[in-house]
């Protein structure tokens, strides 16, 4: 579920073939790529995604999780070379910020921009998990 919110600030590239200006709040990475996007969606996901009542101590850390999930993706488009860098107090400010060392260089030929995100971001993601797994997994030894 974390993968999936953290796709979702991508949902702003909806805004290219609608004509919407780069320097628009719903620009691409604008508003869906901020801190208060990604805290909001991160507390209604928890909120609606997990009514169990025996979940309702878990709502605060999965909701936690899930807006950390979404908050990677804007730091990590934010160390690209493509545009402006991104809104990261959006609604609230405007100011768009780049951190440094810029890690990838964004090249539109979509399938280059591809291939690099997977070696940048899913394989070193797939890694994680695969270690998360088995420090968590108890060894089927006596």
């Amino acid at each position: 579920m974390a993968a999936l919110a953290a796709t979702l600030p991508d949902l702003d590239l909806i805004g290219w073939p609608l004509g919407i200006p780069d320097n628009s709040l719903l620009a691409h990475r604008g508003l869906t790529h901020s801190i208060p996007f990604a805290l909001a969606l991160g507390a209604l996901f928890a909120v609606a995604g997990f009514r169990r009542p025996e979940w309702t101590g878990a709502r605060l850390r999965i909701g936690i999780v899930l807006a950390l999930a979404i908050m990677t993706h804007g730091l990590l488009d934010s160390t690209t070379t493509y545009g402006w860098g991104v809104e990261f107090w959006a609604p609230f400010s405007q100011v768009r910020y780049r951190l440094y060392p810029l890690l990838a260089e964004v090249n539109h030929h979509r399938w280059v921009a591809f291939e690099r995100e997977i070696g940048l971001i899913l394989i070193p993601a797939l890694v994680l998990l695969w270690l998360g797994r088995r420090i968590r997994r108890p060894s089927g030894g006596a």
